[in-house]
């Protein structure tokens, strides 16, 4: 398994990109979000995922793609016209945070985009400006099963939060309504594998452990919700409202079987602080919050309470001194896809 620098796996991706057809922009943005996705420990979000967004660089810069096609003060509606999703979604968090900066809330709904990665990059942006940011998409792919049922019927439709503190990077809590992500379930694919229990089952209920029925097996397979089965009511119910949310308001279209605009719509929303208190009070209670958390005794074995975005910030700090590991399959694909545009590997 490669063990890569983090700027040699920033220059490898952008080169590849640029050499696809990518604009400075667009590369820049997708191969700092795969790599700081993997950096921050959730490499179902990178660059096992770089190869797919290599045919998405061509045809001119994805900002200029972005249409607005229904406006107020502090809402926006963009058709993103199949724009790389990353790029879009960067876009519309800069959009919501103006809204927020002279009306207290902005919110912006995104359709029509490519995949826009992981929702948690987009968050603290938000947070980084003094704000609340919040994001919420039905999309993913349709595969987890409703609480009591056995098809697939909604996505993961993650939710991203993130708010500003005192000391340290931003929290931040980005998390799927199903118990995992569907590029968790590659990642077990391609390091060869098996899933635990609880993370699938087949139609009848079973307890499904092979990762390739993840692809394989469409019609009698599922990924359960959130809570599994005693408690999956609170992950279903929950995915069921960000559907609703992010598919309803984006223009994406709900889950169903043929969605309206393809679903995968998302909904940034953020909130200025400043609008409610004073940005210094307000970081100073979330220290209090952190701290009074952190304070609990600890479970026999465990080191330590983390506080959402804590995961993220310690994965980071490891992986910028020792590099990022790379399954084998992954790292060969990579370098197959950059090959076949021109672009030679890094020596390792």
């Amino acid at each position: 398994m490669p063990i890569v620098h983090h700027e040699v796996l920033r220059t490898f991706v952008y080169d590849m990109y640029i050499a696809a057809g990518g604009v400075e922009e667009d590369a820049r943005i997708v191969s700092d979000h795969v790599v700081d996705s993997n950096l921050a420990g959730h490499d179902s979000h990178g660059v096992i995922n770089a190869p797919n967004y290599a045919r998405g660089m061509k045809g001119g810069p994805a900002a200029a793609k972005l249409e607005i096609v229904r406006e107020t003060p502090a809402s926006a509606v963009i058709n993103a016209n199949g724009a790389l999703g990353m790029v879009a979604a960067r876009k519309a968090m800069d959009i919501a945070i103006e809204k927020a900066q002279t009306n207290t809330i902005g919110a912006v709904g995104l359709h029509r985009c490519g995949h826009a990665g992981r929702m948690g990059e987009y968050p603290p942006i938000a947070a980084r400006a003094g704000m609340i940011g919040i994001v919420l998409l039905n999309g993913g792919g349709r595969f987890m099963h409703p609480f009591g049922g056995s098809e697939r019927r909604l996505p993961p439709n993650p939710i991203a939060i993130s708010v500003p503190r005192k000391e340290g990077a931003p929290l931040l809590l980005d998390t799927t309504m199903s118990v995992v992500a569907g590029g968790k379930i590659l990642v077990k694919i391609a390091r060869g594998e098996e899933m635990p229990e609880g993370w699938m089952i087949d139609s009848d209920g079973n307890p499904v452990t092979d990762p390739n029925a993840f692809r394989e097996r469409h019609d009698d397979t599922a990924v359960m919700p959130v809570g599994g089965f005693q408690f999956g009511h609170k992950g279903f119910g929950l995915g069921f409202m960000i559907d609703a949310i992010a598919g309803g308001l984006s223009w994406a279209g709900c889950s169903r079987e043929k969605p309206t605009r393809g679903a995968s719509g998302i909904v940034m929303i953020v909130i200025k602080i400043e609008s409610f208190i004073d940005l210094e009070d307000y970081q100073q209670e979330i220290e209090y919050l952190t701290e009074w958390i952190k304070s609990s005794a600890t479970l026999p074995g465990v080191e330590e309470i983390y506080a959402p975005g804590d995961f993220e910030e310690r994965s980071r700090e490891k992986r910028l001194k020792e590099g990022i590991p790379i399954e084998d399959a992954t790292w060969n694909r990579l370098v197959e896809k950059a090959a076949s545009y021109g672009v030679q590997a890094p020596q390792l």
